[in-house]
């Protein structure tokens, strides 16, 4: 599953989506101002450019079947990529084990939907929902979301195949302090934060360890060991990553280093991130581009 089995023409001009979570006014937005034209429910771009989604196309806003049903065609057209996110993985749990889905118009994608991989690694990028975590990369290469077996054996929380799933889809997760809390951006009291999944946390306290941040007087207070040798540090000489999954508040940087982050919370800041690749390119603000509303 480390490449993709979506086709496309060979091409190292990727233009990459951030979690679009069902907005789909705003995903027509961006792709108008990276130069995509409407082909049916297609898109495509005039210079041969494709579209990359880092996954969440669906739930929380108000078009998720819209959503999926542009970004399925551009994908048969050859024109898109897409990396499951865990909205869409947990949908196809849901229907692995006959259980009802958030909205009954996802049902017809299922099929789609299990042939997307988990992840994609292409010729200088790399595109993962929350975490290129090598160990678990590797334990899932072989995996095939064709057969309801796999993601059966994902719904059972302490089997190695969910293990994986959760730290590439959903990051590399610290215990917080019980004693004192710690609040994400919305004033929500956690028990959990996700962490700098690419770098070397040791000695580090919460300040400097999670992604996106959290605040309490328990930020200067430091992760359990067995939480951060989770980690596996990403070399900076290795391909570039883009994620998406953790709805960054504005302040906080999209890019560090070789990884970009491109969820800046469209349901909250009403914004939706893109980030244009050139061949040979390396990761600058400048090359971030959001619609909003």
């Amino acid at each position: 599953m480390s490449k993709s089995p979506q086709t496309s023409k060979k091409t190292d001009c990727y233009d990459l989506i951030g979690d679009v979570h069902g907005y789909l006014d705003l995903l027509e937005s961006l792709v108008e101002q990276l130069g995509y034209t409407r082909k049916g429910k297609s898109y495509e771009h005039p210079e041969g450019r494709k579209l990359i989604f880092v996954g969440d196309l669906i739930n929380r806003g108000p078009d998720s079947i819209g959503v999926l049903s542009s970004v399925r065609e551009t994908c048969e057209q050859g024109n898109a990529f897409l990396a499951l996110g865990n909205h869409e993985f947990k949908m196809l749990q849901l229907a692995a084990a006959n259980k009802s889905l958030p909205n009954p118009g996802y049902h017809p994608f299922i099929p789609w939907l299990k042939t997307i991989p988990l992840f994609l690694d292409l010729n200088e990028i790399r595109v993962v929902h929350a975490a290129w975590h090598f160990s678990s990369i590797s334990f899932l290469s072989e995996s095939q979301l064709t057969k309801d077996e796999f993601i059966q054996r994902t719904c059972d929380k302490s089997s190695p195949e969910r293990k994986a799933v959760d730290l590439i889809l959903k990051g590399v997760k610290a215990d917080l302090p019980i004693h004192s809390t710690l609040c994400d951006r919305f004033k929500k009291v956690r028990n959990k934060g996700r962490l700098r999944w690419w770098e070397d946390l040791r000695g580090k306290p919460f300040s400097e360890a999670l992604f996106s941040p959290m605040y309490g007087k328990a930020v200067e207070e430091f992760p359990k060991l067995e939480d951060t040798r989770q980690v596996e540090p990403y070399p900076k000489d290795e391909k570039l990553v883009f994620t998406g999954h953790y709805c960054l508040e504005p302040h906080v940087s999209k890019i560090n280093g070789n990884i970009a982050c491109l969820d800046g919370c469209v349901t909250c800041d009403e914004k939706l991130w893109a980030y244009r690749h050139n061949k040979n390119h390396k990761l600058t603000e400048e090359n971030l581009i959001y619609a909003e509303y």
